[in-house]
């Protein structure tokens, strides 16, 4: 895999290739780093979310709390 970070200061963009990836289907994605970082984050967010409700799940799933709530 090859992977690196340009900055273009124009619309054009070359990359030099490995002489195995010659001949070969290669995949190039090109996205702004405030764009991945925007990702990340949404991302992050949704593994918190389910990461917690497991845990958070333990609480909410008892007995103690299904009385605390029956009469609302």
């Amino acid at each position: 895999m090859v992977r690196t970070v340009v900055t273009p200061d124009n619309q054009n963009v070359s990359i030099h290739l490995p002489k195995d990836y010659v001949g070969k289907r290669v995949e190039v994605i090109a996205f702004t780093i405030e764009e991945a970082n925007e990702e990340i984050i949404k991302t992050d967010s949704l593994l918190t979310y389910l990461a917690s409700e497991k845990v958070l799940a333990k609480d909410w799933l008892t007995s103690e709390e299904n009385n605390a709530w029956n009469n609302l």
